[in-house]
């Protein structure tokens, strides 16, 4: 079975059609961070920014498990305890609130009739913190979040989201990730949905603590809960995403593990990423064979390298372009 993996597709559109309509694959799966802006327009998106946050900085106290939908929602029903400036911005909020779901909403319509045009294969996707649920768009058919499919003798489970507020996205719309610590302890539900489904391919948009997970100058930042049920579990893949910066090819046990780094191009803390990357993935006998890392480059597909998973480890076998991805840093001993 060939597998073709992208992750944080940050509106790149065009590099979607190429993957379509330029490659084949038995499934193709696509982990989070689907979207990009809420807005086509830059004046919109630093006017919902700037709302959402100052909103943010009101919820505090007793509003402290409030979103700021919530608050322009209370500002705007309870009129006289807020200064008109304050209900003239909720007003404003809401509005622009709903045209950031009705814009997202329009943009996954056309990654479904990119999809339906082009697409030879199954397709799932998964959202991540830039997404919406994906059960309010055109998308909800392929929706993996808290969900799992059999394809082919095998099971997927994915988990979407991360545990990030993410600026200038609908926040009461978007896929809230349940791990956090409480009386000293730590729940995840990520963690007891996957000890309840024990699927062969796991799929998650913020990766397993330790995996795939490291920010320059921050550390690492993924699930405590996701790596606590790997440390116990061996599914014969893992693919996820959420950090750009952290890409690569690594095996514990029998769990081969993938982050080819971001698809569509953003603007990060670390610069302009350009993006472009996924993932092929190639499955026989419930074991994964090989991976390579791919680009689309100029519109076309370009392998950069190949990966073979072999008994002892895995093997890097060739490297097409040493100039764009560092081979010994990309594959994890």
């Amino acid at each position: 079975m060939k597998i073709i993996y992208l992750t944080d597709i940050h509106d790149g559109l065009q590099g979607l059609k190429t993957i379509l309509t330029e490659t084949e694959a038995d499934l193709y799966l696509f982990s989070g961070d689907i979207i990009y802006k809420a807005f086509f327009s830059d004046d919109r998106i630093i006017d919902f920014c700037g709302l959402q946050e100052e909103f943010y900085g009101y919820l505090t106290g007793n509003l402290a498990d409030l979103k700021p939908y919530d608050f322009a929602t209370r500002v705007i029903r309870f009129p006289n305890k807020y200064t008109p400036e304050q209900v003239k911005k909720a007003y404003l909020y809401r509005d622009l609130f709903q045209l950031a779901a009705k814009t997202m909403k329009e943009k996954y319509g056309l990654i479904e009739a990119l999809i339906q045009k082009y697409g030879k294969s199954q397709v799932f996707a998964l959202p991540g913190n830039y997404d919406i649920d994906l059960q309010y768009t055109a998308l909800y058919e392929r929706d993996l979040h808290r969900k799992s499919f059999d394809f082919k003798g095998f099971k997927l489970s994915g988990y979407g989201g991360a545990p990030i507020a993410t600026s200038g996205i609908p926040e009461k719309l978007a896929v809230v990730f349940h791990e956090y610590i409480r009386n000293g302890k730590n729940y995840s539900e990520p963690e007891e949905f996957f000890e309840e489904e024990k699927p062969d391919i796991c799929v998650i948009h913020n990766p397993a603590f330790g995996y795939f997970d490291k920010i320059p100058g921050v550390g690492n930042v993924g699930s405590q809960g996701i790596r606590r049920y790997l440390d116990d579990y061996d599914p014969i893949l893992v693919v996820s995403g959420h950090v750009h910066e952290d890409q690569g090819v690594q095996r514990k046990k029998n769990t081969v593990f993938v982050n080819p780094s971001n698809f569509g191009a953003v603007d990060s803390i670390a610069g302009f990423q350009h993006g472009g990357y996924y993932a092929e993935i190639f499955i026989e006998n419930r074991r994964v064979q090989n991976v390579n890392l791919m680009r689309v480059i100029d519109k076309k597909p370009f392998k950069l390298i190949e990966v073979v998973n072999e008994e002892h480890g895995l093997e890097i076998t060739k490297t097409y372009d040493e100039n764009d991805v560092d081979p010994a840093a990309f594959v994890r001993k």
